[in-house]
């Protein structure tokens, strides 16, 4: 049994005792660290039993907020979904406590904090923020000060943030820390905010094939951007040509805000990720490795498949990076590409929020958003977990999108793909036994797409207008608050 709380709080009850029964027993004391203080709101004093995490989820990044909202639920832990999404897969999740639709809140912070202020007032506590992917995270950052007993930020340091986040300033530090980067360089914009003109000259100093990449995350966002460059990662550049082609494809602006980055050479299952939680203090809490064997686009996006692996070599380069740069509070996701003639590591990138594709640490035994969550709530840190090697991770609908030009490519025929994605170990993105509705709500969505001849974005998306908190959504709010 769980410990015990007020029989006239049943609710409380059933979620504590997920979250600290079992194998995973807190005792009683600790427990209270988790418990938000109580504060008065509408003339009504209101109490939190688990402080609420309230994940954030943005236009084109449906995934990280679905793995966070399991992650999170399965230990008990209420989570609130805030989405640009109309019907995001989060939503319907069974671990989903309560949904805000929010649009473009990533592109309007004040309104962002308007709605974490509501809902602050609401629960009477400040609930734990989770970003799911960039833009959430650049609303997050740009709130930095203003939260102070609205919500309690994930993130680590604001000025660290902006650095990891700002991938030509990345490469300064890259370079202050002796950190093992390819060479780079930034396109660099003047005052008029134009590319600098001697951009080509300081390109030649560069070895093709070159990775041109966005240095901020929102820098390749632009309406006037390519389709196709805009749903990218990166884009390879093999001679002068192709470079001077996509700096006339680009905006001026957005040109401006490229990193040209010399290539790594090796396939799409070179690429690596170490990824940790990290406290206050810099003690490593977690830690966990990934390898890619596909990515969606093919050579040049996220990860689509990806397995567990132990590489101790790979990690420890990775948590002393982090030591360098002074990494605190907070999770961290690095990418690391294995160099294919030398076997040498190069790290590509730190992003300091959780991998798009973390269920699969989690399943292996590394639930990282939990472990930050405890963290967030001053509970005791555990003992590192031990991880299971071997499970895959699979994107049902990016992996199969890019098994076809793998194919055509003459990489993954087949037979081989079906007996790797349905083989025993396989984690999937969208499809979980306990817990089907956001898978079937997906299908639900495509095939309404295909009988109405609309877009599954725009079905996905909804009103693209403001709009107020429904008096529904209010009341999943106050059912998550105990009236005193």
């Amino acid at each position: 049994m769980g410990p015990s709380l007020p029989s006239q709080n049943a609710f409380w009850y059933r979620l504590t005792w997920r979250t600290f029964g079992n194998d995973e027993r807190v005792e009683h004391g600790e427990m209270k660290q988790a418990v938000g203080v109580t504060g008065a709101t509408s003339g009504r004093a209101r109490s939190i039993g688990i402080r609420p995490a309230l994940v954030l989820s943005c236009l084109g990044a449906p995934e990280g907020d679905l793995s966070l909202t399991r992650s999170l639920g399965e230990r008990g832990v209420p989570v609130i979904v805030l989405s640009e999404y109309a019907t995001p897969p989060s939503s319907r999740s069974r671990h989903c406590r309560a949904f805000l639709h929010v649009p473009g809140f990533t592109r309007d912070p004040a309104l962002l904090l308007g709605v974490l202020k509501t809902v602050r007032g609401r629960l009477g506590v400040a609930p734990i923020v989770f970003p799911s992917a960039d833009p959430d995270l650049v609303a997050l950052l740009a709130l930095h000060g203003q939260l102070d007993d609205v919500a309690v930020s994930t993130l680590p340091a604001a000025e660290l943030t902006h650095t990891l986040n700002d991938k030509a300033a990345f490469e300064g530090l890259a370079e202050r820390c002796g950190l093992l980067v390819p060479r780079s360089l930034a396109v660099g914009e003047d005052d008029a905010g134009q590319p600098r003109r001697d951009w080509r000259e300081r390109a030649a100093t560069l070895t093709f094939p070159l990775m041109a990449k966005p240095a901020c995350p929102l820098a390749w966002q632009a309406d006037a951007v390519p389709q196709e460059v805009r749903s990218a990662k990166a884009v390879r550049l093999d001679d002068v040509a192709a470079l001077d082609h996509l700096a006339r494809s680009l905006p001026p602006r957005s040109w401006a805000q490229t990193l040209l980055q010399e290539y790594v050479p090796g396939g799409d299952e070179e690429h690596y990720g170490v990824h940790a939680c990290v406290d206050a203090a810099g003690r490593i809490l977690a830690t966990s490795v990934t390898r890619n064997w596909r990515v969606y686009p093919p050579y040049a996006g996220g990860g689509c498949c990806m397995e567990s692996v132990d590489e101790p070599t790979l990690e420890a380069l990775g948590l002393d990076a982090l030591q360098r740069i002074g990494f605190r509070s907070g999770i961290a996701n690095m990418d690391f590409k294995r160099h294919a003639l030398t076997g040498e590591f190069k790290l590509l990138e730190i992003n300091p929020r959780i991998s798009q594709a973390h269920m699969l640490s989690t399943r292996a035994g590394v639930n990282l958003p939990w472990i930050t969550w405890r963290d967030a709530c001053g509970l005791p840190a555990l003992p590192r977990p031990q991880r299971r090697i071997g499970l895959r991770y699979v994107n049902e609908v990016d992996d199969l999108l890019a098994a076809r030009i793998y194919r055509r490519d003459g990489l993954w025929p087949w037979p081989r793909y079906l007996r790797h994605v349905l083989g025993p170990g396989v984690v999937y993105q969208l499809c979980q036994w306990g817990d089907p509705m956001p898978a079937v709500a997906e299908l639900t969505g495509w095939l309404h797409g295909r009988l109405s001849r609309q877009r599954h974005e725009d079905w996905l998306t909804g009103s693209d207008a403001p709009q107020p908190l429904s008096p529904a959504t209010l009341r999943q709010l106050d059912a998550l608050a105990y009236a005193a």
